[in-house]
């Protein structure tokens, strides 16, 4: 149980410490550096599901007006033993709030429910905090809400970082740990103004995990971490 923690501080210190010397360098992808225009022209209004409430301007309260219904949020995650599949999966959950009939503490029981069982205390904690920190607190979720706010994601290409492989070739990852890194567009509609407004922009999210694999004591990948920053 020891090993788990180490594995999960060496994830850790790859998504900060890695990450924050090369994040402008040339081995990100081009497409986490730049946002697809919005749809709809959006005035003042920025997108509201921002990893941390810093980089959210949530558009001014008014009267909502009926919506489109998105998709429902399912109560457990996608049951797969592909890494593909499963960051895909868990990308939908981060970057898809639908603020009208659901609370924040809906979305991070959901991730927390499909943690890696095999993780320590320690380990579990840090997970803890990176979902928070992907999940608006109750006073914005709440002015989202009075906007009637709620986003969809669509994935669009799914690779492993070049970085994660020196972590394997080096011995350091657990049987069964993988991380992905997955792009796709995030839609965001809102009420502005008594007007439906739409915006989409290009979202990246590194997500890290553990499949079945020869040593790993897991049927079907399990949630490790959700990345601060996206791993190049």
């Amino acid at each position: 149980m020891k090993k788990r923690g180490v594995a999960v501080a060496v994830m850790a210190l790859l998504l900060v410490a890695v990450f924050a010397a090369t994040r402008l360098g040339p081995g990100e992808p081009a497409a986490v550096q730049q946002s697809i225009a919005p749809s709809v022209p959006t005035s003042h209004c920025q997108n509201p599901d921002s990893a941390a409430a810093s980089d959210v301007n949530v558009c001014p309260d008014t009267a909502p007006t009926p919506a489109p219904r998105p998709p429902g949020i399912d109560r457990t995650l996608t049951v797969t033993d592909s890494p593909d599949a499963y960051a895909q999966t868990v990308a939908a959950v981060v970057f898809g709030f639908d603020t009208r009939k659901l609370d924040a503490t809906d979305y991070s029981a959901l991730l927390l429910a499909d943690a890696d069982p095999g993780l320590t205390a320690t380990g579990r904690a840090d997970l803890d905090r990176l979902i928070a920190d992907r999940i608006p607190a109750t006073e914005l979720w709440q002015r989202m809400r009075a906007n009637q706010q709620w986003s969809t994601f669509e994935a669009s290409n799914v690779w492993e970082p070049g970085s994660w492989e020196q972590v394997v070739t080096s011995g350091q990852a657990e049987p069964g740990w993988a991380m992905r890194n997955v792009t796709g567009i995030q839609t965001t509609h809102y009420v502005e103004n008594g007007t439906d407004k739409v915006a989409s922009r290009e979202r990246t999210v590194t997500i890290g995990m553990r499949c079945p694999a020869p040593g790993a004591d897991v049927d079907r990948c399990r949630l490790v971490l959700i990345g601060a920053t996206v791993v190049p």
